[in-house]
């Protein structure tokens, strides 16, 4: 069983189709109605097109459940396999609702599919005992409803590989949770690099994200016209000398990497300006605002990933 915390965009998507390919998940909702509706009516995962992709229904194959549950629940049935699939803001509700595990349960793993950075070593602190693999993924998803999401783009999923992983420990994660995953569609594969990975997708996000969510526009539209791609590259070289600063590696083929995720996603809302829409906490602190604190730890300054962190956080204040 896999246990997927998190019932988001992304959550319902990995959820619907590992649970649809055979493997049982238990998801873990925020809300006590949501896990009740999830529970009655199954996840239905929907092609960008409208038609149906998949659909499974609450039973054998998918429980779900409030996370307030979860200590009572996993005295029953403890954790073995966790994906952490919330915005990095909850990390810390999230720990708060699971701890009782980390003092009871040493053989974890726990893959964690946050943006930004900072939120690995909270959770390896608060799970000592457990394996923590960090992840990204390019895969697009986009909520429609409390139980169903469109797989707005199809994308991959970069699992980190600890090195002092036995060979035991690593031939069970990929039984129990790579090749689940493969099963399920998904293209995902284990990286020795996955730090490279966790600093390329922050970039990544770091230039598309505040931008759509200033100009209320979807990914596509920042390619539209030469001034918003200037101030994209701008972001982008202020970023890139940040992580040189810091001795972090990157690849002069990251800026393609940009361009080609916008253009890939051309149609889709950013996750930032999704929650600027909603009156909700961005997560632009855990990524512009990553990238300003890098700067300053090491002597140099990133002024407009500083301006957008401080618009974007004045704008929840003022809408919200």
């Amino acid at each position: 069983m896999i246990d997927i915390i998190g019932a988001g965009s992304l959550g319902l998507l990995f959820a619907g189709r590992l649970a649809a390919s055979g493997t049982k998940v238990r998801l873990w909702t925020r809300t006590l109605e949501q896990a009740r509706i999830i529970a009655c009516e199954g996840i239905t995962v929907l092609e960008k097109e409208g038609h149906v992709a998949v659909h499974v229904a609450g039973g054998d194959e998918l429980k779900a459940a409030p996370l307030a549950d979860w200590k009572r629940l996993n005295s029953q049935v403890p954790a073995r396999w966790i994906l952490i699939m919330t915005k990095q803001g909850a990390i810390g509700e999230v720990l708060d609702q699971i701890k009782s595990a980390a003092n009871t349960e040493s053989d974890i793993g726990i893959v964690c599919l946050q943006n930004g950075i900072g939120h690995i070593e909270r959770i390896r602190q608060a799970y000592p005992e457990a394996v923590v693999y960090p992840a990204v993924t390019t895969e697009g998803a986009k909520r429609m409803g409390v139980a169903s999401v469109v797989h707005a783009g199809l994308g991959a999923t970069e699992i980190g590989c600890p090195d002092v992983l036995e060979e035991k420990q690593v031939g069970s994660f990929e039984q129990y949770v790579l090749n689940r995953l493969l099963t399920a569609g998904f293209d995902v594969c284990l990286s020795k690099e996955i730090e490279n990975g966790i600093y390329r997708k922050l970039l990544i996000n770091a230039v598309i994200n505040p931008l759509t969510a200033i100009w209320r526009i979807p990914n596509g539209e920042l390619l539209s016209d030469p001034g918003r791609i200037h101030m994209m590259h701008k972001l982008y070289e202020e970023g890139i000398q940040v992580y040189e600063a810091n001795g972090i590696r990157w690849d002069s083929a990251w800026w393609d990497q940009i361009m080609k995720v916008c253009r890939a996603t051309a149609e889709n809302q950013s996750s930032m300006l999704a929650d600027v829409l909603a009156h909700s906490m961005t997560e632009v602190a855990s990524i512009n605002g990553q990238l300003v604190q890098m700067a300053e730890q090491a002597g140099v300054t990133a002024p407009t990933h500083a301006v957008l962190w401080q618009l974007i956080e004045g704008m929840r204040l003022k809408e919200g």
